[in-house]
């Protein structure tokens, strides 16, 4: 399987004339992996390893995650960026959150027609930050339409949350709009003056109240209007590149891996949750995590 998938990963870089690095993760079969298959300080190593992996100025890096941390997106960018003047990324299912923020600090985005990116609003503990604030919001107005006597119904409500919450909810959103806005104004957009066209974007992909969840796919038609420069792949690399995610969802079904940075010509580095039995089960939650050359 290994040779297969390398095989089409050396098909893709001759179609597109530069280095193919893979970074993908196995998020859409196992709901229990979605803290070791998220964008976190460890990915450091593997993408060390990736940019160091191959010459030249200019690499794509075909992308498949849910997202993770922004503060280990922001470490990756800075890897990538002081290893290659042009960063392209190709996307043939999925990129979420954080993985959409690594996507947006790219030159160029590629994406196969089924593929998607997804909303930059920040979540704290697994709730998206806009709703804790909307529900202070909403305590805040009713008190101020019922009076001071209304407020030990809310009691039970407010106390589920820390005042410092609030704060850690506006630095969150406000983190994620930094970054996206720093990488396109620096990579996408540094050679146009579009500081207009980069703020509506931003907006766009980290407004919660217009996309009503984090989950929510945001698909090429809906994001050609903000005049990204993202496309459709052609159909030779859009073959390719569906079929290069259908044998790393394939290689992730048939192992315990949850992620796999890759390249052409030699490197296969995974990182795998090991499985714990208990009376006879098998349970693939976060017993442990090892990385291996594969």
């Amino acid at each position: 399987m290994r040779d297969l998938r390398f095989g089409v990963y050396q098909r893709i870089e001759k179609i597109r004339g530069r280095p193919l690095l893979v970074y993908a993760t196995d998020f859409l079969g196992q709901t229990d992996n979605s803290t070791s298959n998220a964008i976190d300080l460890s990915d450091i190593d593997g993408f060390t390893d990736l940019a160091g992996s191959v010459d030249g100025d200019e690499v794509d890096i075909l992308l498949h995650s849910p997202g993770g941390r922004p503060d280990a997106t922001e470490r990756i960018v800075y890897i990538l960026r002081n290893h290659f003047e042009k960063v392209h990324f190709i996307v043939p299912h999925s990129a979420y959150s954080a993985a959409t923020m690594l996507a947006l600090s790219g030159d160029t985005i590629t994406i196969h027609p089924s593929a998607t990116l997804g909303p930059i609003d920040p979540q704290i503990g697994g709730i998206p930050a806009r709703s804790i604030k909307r529900g202070f919001e909403k305590v805040r107005d009713l008190l101020k339409e019922e009076g001071p006597e209304a407020l030990p119904a809310y009691i039970p409500l407010i106390e589920k949350y820390s005042l410092d919450l609030l704060e850690l909810c506006d630095d969150s959103e406000k983190l994620s709009k930094e970054l996206v806005t720093d990488w396109l104004t620096d990579y996408m957009y540094s050679d146009e003056d579009n500081e207009e066209k980069i703020e509506k974007i931003v907006d766009y992909f980290s407004s919660y109240d217009k996309h009503l969840m984090h989950s929510r796919p945001l698909l090429f038609k809906k994001l050609k209007s903000l005049h990204l420069k993202i496309k459709i792949a052609d159909k030779p690399l859009r073959k390719l590149i569906w079929e290069a995610y259908i044998m790393l969802n394939g290689f992730f079904s048939m192992t315990d891996f949850v992620k796999l940075y890759e390249n052409a010509p030699d490197l296969s580095y995974g990182k795998q949750v090991q499985i714990e039995t208990q009376q006879g089960a098998t349970n693939k939650a976060a017993a442990g995590r090892k990385n291996f050359r594969l």
